[in-house]
């Protein structure tokens, strides 16, 4: 609705222009802070969501380095680069052709993806598995045939760790199924859809390699908007089940732990220390028939008495401690000190 001027304000007005005096100029209040928002390609991930396919797939760059380590007998550094949202149509014109393209399956939701590794990094691969000194091509030439059937191998494993760390949030298969150089033949959704790239680096003597996982959004939305997931994203991982127990409690009953027998503790002066020589003889605090204390990891686990077996020194354990009872005879031997 227009404000009505009283006659003392338009007087007003009229005497400021007749007098040539500038109108104060208010300031413009701040708008706030503003962020850019692309309407034509909007965010489809959380920021939550987006910290869990940086675990999965760190991960992922992680044991794939190990693993690439041990086949070339060589340090390989695998990071994560970036998840990037883009549209597929991009992601495919960003392939340099020819190129090392593989198409793969997951079983459960039932999907496709893409393998997109640099061809000097095949090559490179190919080299070291002949037992070659192995050399990054500066050239990108086209992956022979024998090259891809030694790759497979490799890309399979890529594979199997694919799943195995998608596996806390879901379990599924991926089998990789056909190999392309021109990037223009591999059509896993429509060109208008987003996806999903991961992008890896791998390291290898000052020069670096590039690898990108491409997956169709629809794939890891179905998954991510799962109602377990999403409480595990907004409350944390729930209790482990009785099947991750077993694994976990496998996987700790064959770890190694040093074991040592202490036969007994004693104490020389510097002087005596400065002059040791072959033949001399330290007290220990111990007597021959007492029993002796074994550590794990230096903690106090049981006393046994020294024997032989097989022409090896042995022990025999006669009592196990456990608990508080380790704890204070531990704080007495530190007392007596």
């Amino acid at each position: 609705m227009t404000k009505i001027l009283s006659q003392e304000e338009i007087d007003s007005l009229l005497t400021s222009v007749s007098s040539g005096d500038d109108a104060e100029i208010q300031p413009r209040k701040s708008a706030g802070k503003i962020s850019l928002y692309d309407f034509k390609r909007p965010n489809l991930i959380s920021k939550d969501q987006m910290r869990l396919l940086e675990n999965i797939h760190e991960g992922l760059a992680r044991n794939f380095g190990v693993y690439l380590s041990a086949q070339l007998r060589m340090i390989v550094d695998m990071n994560l680069l970036a998840i990037d949202q883009i549209m597929y149509s991009e992601f495919v014109m960003s392939i340099v052709s020819p190129g090392a393209i593989y198409v793969g399956d997951f079983s459960d939701p039932q999907s496709k993806f893409v393998l997109e590794v640099s061809p000097q990094l095949v090559v490179f691969i190919v080299e070291r598995l002949f037992g070659g000194k192995g050399h990054l091509i500066p050239m990108v030439r086209p992956i022979s045939v024998i090259e891809q059937r030694i790759m497979n191998r490799v890309v399979e494993r890529i594979s199997s760790e694919i799943s195995k760390n998608w596996e806390p949030l879901r379990q599924f298969d991926t089998d990789v199924n056909r190999f392309e150089s021109n990037p223009e033949f591999v059509q896993i959704v429509s060109a208008s859809e987003p996806v999903i790239v991961v992008s890896m680096e791998a390291k290898i003597h000052n020069n670096t390699s590039m690898m990108n996982i491409c997956y169709p959004y629809r794939w890891i939305s179905s998954i991510l908007s799962s109602p377990e997931i999403q409480e595990k994203v907004l409350f944390g991982a729930s209790e482990g089940t009785q099947n991750e127990k077993q694994t976990l409690m496998k996987s700790v009953a064959v770890t190694p732990v040093d074991v040592k027998a202490v036969l007994g503790k004693g104490k020389i002066s510097i002087d005596d220390f400065m002059n040791l020589s072959a033949g001399d003889v330290i007290l220990l605090d111990g007597r021959t028939k007492e029993k002796i204390s074994v550590f794990a990891e230096n903690r106090l686990i049981c006393t046994a008495s020294m024997g032989q077996t097989n022409q090896n020194n042995a022990i025999r354990i006669h009592n196990v401690i456990t608990g508080d009872e380790g704890h204070e005879k531990r704080r007495l031997q530190h007392k007596i000190k």
